[in-house]
């Protein structure tokens, strides 16, 4: 009897098809790092979960994530999405509504974003106010310098001027600005 290999391959069984959520180990590492602070804080400033639980909360939403993530659209709104409710359910397993947080617990550790918030507020409404009140060449001026970040060579090569008048011009207009903000209604003094 002859040996034919082409006809052993034809009737050998196929090579076991791969798990259907291969993921590449570099891929999730760079997930992995890129998202593992942000679930945590997530769960301990918004829901208030000790650290401990709150990480070991994230670790289940990555083993989640490795089962799910061929049917995952957008990969960071499903993360911060699964540890809300991982933190949802870690309550409800230890008897505790979300919804009546210890306030006096959410007062020692503040959002950060919301640090210095009143005074943040009023200095953007005090600064657009002036700004309102210059000019527009002058209101571009400052724009382009302390809204939009330019250095003072740019706004130069912008307005096609040298640096040195450049920053003399901007000097003007802080100065116009701060003797519109001063002749803006009186503040009260403390």
């Amino acid at each position: 009897m002859v040996h034919d290999a082409a006809h052993d391959a034809a009737h050998e069984p196929p090579a076991p098809a791969p798990p259907p959520c291969v993921i590449d180990e570099e891929q999730f590492i760079q997930v992995y790092e890129k998202n593992i602070g942000v679930l945590i804080a997530v769960a301990i400033r918004k829901f208030q979960v000790p650290a401990d639980d709150a990480e070991a909360l994230a670790h289940e939403v990555f083993l989640s994530y490795l089962k799910r993530k061929d049917d995952i659209r957008d990969l960071h709104k499903w993360l911060l999405g699964a540890i809300c409710n991982a933190s949802r359910y870690y309550w409800r397993q230890h008897g505790r509504n979300i919804e009546q947080l210890d306030t006096e617990l959410a007062a020692e550790r503040p959002d950060p974003a919301s640090k210095d918030i009143l005074e943040i507020m009023a200095s953007r409404i005090a600064a657009g106010e002036a700004l309102a009140g210059l000019s527009p060449r002058y209101q571009h001026i400052l724009r382009l310098r302390y809204f939009e970040g330019y250095s003072i060579n740019e706004i130069a090569e912008h307005l096609g001027v040298t640096a040195k008048y450049t920053q003399k011009l901007v000097t003007k207009c802080l100065r116009r600005a701060e003797e519109v903000f001063d002749a803006s209604e009186p503040r009260k003094k403390t």
